[in-house]
């Protein structure tokens, strides 16, 4: 009989029949009442008769009554009333720089706190190393379908053309869920570049962009393909990594040169389209910048922009930074050195398109010409929108910050723009804004051989006079990856990752992550080289800005050497307290050749882990970790086997106790009808038993003719309708079709 009994303080004893056919054409189920919260509700009086006759042990033989009264309750599967509530409400970070704005900001951390990250309650929990050097930034898809539960996935990529698929909580998952490598990369050597601003391979460089709705990762890879190089699009399932047809597709436009494009600025997902941006390799002529533009399904081209059309450069760089959008899909960028007439060539220049790569508007500064001769890019940190104004900032490699009217830009002149002025003494790489409730909009910037700063904004512009200003200054190139968490307007924390010494743009330098208040920016909160045995992550990787959800710090390393390594380090709070409650309900339903598990949140829980034994004495064993919601599906049960299951709860504290064990009996599927053998009476079996089970189950037994005359009796005292003659016919078939041949029949 397949009784399910969790054990614990409230025992719950329940009577799951699986494998139920369907009644058909929609009339009701005999045996069936209803469904209640995605159970389904016997029929109390067949329930009644049913229990009455094993107690009182039928023929006296309880135990062989036993397992004939399951062959005739074996129905539909129990399935759980849903999939199952998340731990707690979960983020995802699904592109570079957390929105569309390129703010930098997570509002949604309720974890980190300027109150506990310190080097007491903070640190490294883990890392993962990975085939190469990492740029872009790792994003994080939570709750995550795969096998058989919900996990957070952490999502990493390398110049080595590999993209790595991790859980984002567990310490012990060391193993990535999955890791897809798409072929051998360009390397710096291969376009006899003038510089070693990359020192090594160039297969992915741009952050990739996530659709949560539709479960799929899109990622741009470069790859040597016999003499020859090209560019394509991927679009990865989130869950397994395999390319979703029709991916991938090549990159192509005119003028567009594969080994001498480099895909730096992060992708940018809106209105279904996917857009990629595109600058070069060491200013290494022939280049365009380019923005196109790809559905996201079909993965046909939609759109080409070029910056230069009739000239060169003007490239689309901004350290790494994507393309900013707007609430109406207008898209925003700014352009590097190149060529520029005001027409269609538009170097150094903020720009505005609109969702079909349509130019609307511009503005580029006065002294643009002496910009372009001195290599001093205008989009160092990108185009940032200031939330809630109507504005667009950027800063270049001189330091000066620019706000611009998005609707307005003005066109050409410094006159047109808002604002400008001397935000920082060299190139700013990153910038994020923050609208805190003590202090108002702050944006924050750290540049290269500079200070970290904070500037307030009041109206349309900013207080040129910096609200804050640290006092120890960074040396060498590039300055600092920033980013922030927050809750909200409150328990701002600013993360700043940068080198620790030297300069980083030949080589790979030392890195150390900073954590700052970022309400009082003078209050350094942590920082991974107070205690370096424990938190240190190795080399600053110069492009990715830190990645903050879920009480974790995701932070890419170029790993420990100066080429060929990576890694991504994971930060968070240490233990400091008691382990959570285990869960205090557990509920299993069998099915066919798998388990369906359930069961009540633990309050203080961020992941679950599923212990699994069979019930012969066998030791439990760790089945699933990681776990973000409170169901399960075990796919490799076997059919005719019993298990048990425990459940533990896990947060930063540790694990707690296992839960009280669940039991589960899986049976066998019953056979078909079509296995009933021809003869008299099978045409009246088929049509009178399965008006409550599967006809096919007889098959599975073999019982004395007295046995299968006490059988179909209770078939008909539970309800089978058949006259007294039917009833005698299928006795006949039953004993002679499938006798007993190890008793002698009963007289």
């Amino acid at each position: 009989m397949p009784l399910l009994f969790a054990r614990g303080p409230s025992p719950q004893l329940l009577l799951i029949p699986p494998f139920a056919e369907s009644a058909k054409d929609g009339a009701p189920d005999p045996l069936w009442q209803g469904e209640k919260d995605g159970f389904r509700l016997c029929r109390w009086d067949r329930l009644a008769v049913l229990a009455k006759m094993i107690w009182r042990g039928v023929l006296g033989r309880v135990g062989q009554w036993m397992r004939i009264l399951a062959l005739f309750l074996l129905a539909g599967p129990l399935l759980s009333g849903g999939s199952g509530s998340p731990v707690r409400s979960r983020v995802s970070v699904l592109t570079q720089h957390n929105n569309g704005e390129r703010t930098g900001a997570n509002l949604n951390e309720v974890i980190l706190t300027p109150s506990n990250v310190s080097a007491k309650h903070f640190g490294l929990l883990f890392r993962r190393v990975v085939d190469d050097q990492v740029y872009g930034q790792p994003l994080v898809g939570s709750n995550v379908k795969l096998r058989g539960g919900t996990h957070d996935l952490v999502y990493v990529t390398t110049v080595n053309n590999s993209v790595y698929a991790f859980d984002a909580n567990d310490p012990y998952a060391s193993e990535p869920f999955w890791h897809v490598n798409f072929g051998t990369p360009p390397n710096v050597y291969d376009g006899k570049y003038d510089c070693t601003d990359m020192n090594g391979n160039m297969g992915i460089i741009g952050t990739p962009v996530i659709d949560a709705q539709n479960g799929t990762l899109y990622v741009v890879a470069a790859t040597r393909i016999g003499s020859g190089f090209m560019q394509r699009l991927h679009a990865l399932d989130l869950a397994t990594g395999a390319d979703r047809a029709p991916s991938p597709v090549t990159i192509t436009a005119p003028g567009f040169h594969p080994l001498m494009q480099s895909q730096r600025p992060g992708l940018l997902l809106s209105r279904g389209k996917v857009y990629i941006g595109y600058s070069s390799h060491c200013d290494k002529e022939p280049y365009h910048g380019f923005l196109l533009s790809y559905d996201a399904k079909s993965l046909q081209q939609t759109g080409v922009f070029n910056t230069s059309p009739q000239g060169q450069a003007a490239s689309i760089w901004q350290f790494g930074q994507g393309p900013a959008v707007d609430a109406e899909g207008n898209i925003y960028f700014v352009t590097g050195n190149g060529s520029w007439n005001g027409s269609s060539d538009f170097s150094e220049s903020f720009l505005k398109l609109d969702p079909n790569l349509k130019m609307l508007d511009w503005f580029t500064p006065t002294d643009h010409a002496h910009l372009d001769s001195i290599d001093a890019d205008l989009n160092c940190s990108g185009a940032v929108l200031v939330p809630g104004t109507g504005l667009v900032m950027d800063a270049g490699k001189q330091g000066v910050l620019y706000l611009v009217d998005a609707h307005h830009m003005g066109h050409l002149g410094d006159g047109q723009a808002v604002q400008h002025f001397q935000a920082t003494g060299s190139q700013l790489p990153s910038l994020v804004y923050w609208k805190s409730a003590k202090h108002g909009p702050l944006v924050y910037m750290w540049g290269q051989a500079d200070r970290l700063r904070a500037y307030r904004l009041e109206g349309e512009k900013l207080n040129e006079s910096p609200f804050a200003i640290r006092p120890d200054v960074t040396q060498g190139h590039p300055g600092a990856m920033i980013s922030l968490s927050a809750n909200g307007n409150k328990d701002g924390i600013l993360w700043a990752a940068i080198h620790a010494s030297g300069s980083s743009w030949h080589e790979s330098r030392p890195g150390i992550l900073h954590a700052y208040d970022a309400d009082d920016i003078q209050h350094e909160l942590w920082n991974s080289l107070e205690n370096p045995t424990r938190d240190d992550c190795n080399n600053y990787s110069k492009t990715a800005p830190p990645t903050i959800a879920n009480g974790k710090v995701y932070l890419a390393s170029f790993g420990t050497r100066n080429t060929g390594s990576g890694q991504l380090c994971v930060f968070g709070l240490l233990p400091d307290g008691p382990v959570p409650l285990p869960p205090s309900t557990v509920t299993v339903s069998p099915g066919d050749g798998q388990v369906s598990l359930s069961w009540a949140a633990s309050r203080e829980a961020t992941t679950y882990t599923v212990e699994r034994s069979t019930t012969n004495a066998e030791p439990f064993e760790t089945f699933a970790r990681g776990l973000t919601s409170t169901t399960f599906t075990d796919m490799m049960a076997g059919n005719g086997m019993s298990y048990q299951y425990r459940l533990c709860s896990v947060n930063s504290n540790g694990e707690s106790e296992p839960s009280s064990a669940a039991t589960v009996f899986v049976p066998k599927p019953p056979l078909p009808a079509s296995v009933l053998p021809a003869g008299p009476g099978r045409d009246v079996t088929v049509r009178v038993c399965s008006g409550c089970h599967s006809p096919g189950l007889a098959a599975n037994k073999q019982l004395s003719r007295q046995e299968w005359h006490d059988l179909v009796r209770l078939m008909a005292a539970q309800g089978a309708v058949a006259t007294g003659n039917e009833l005698n016919q299928i006795t006949e078939y039953l004993a002679n079709s499938f006798p007993n041949h190890t008793r002698k029949e009963d007289k």
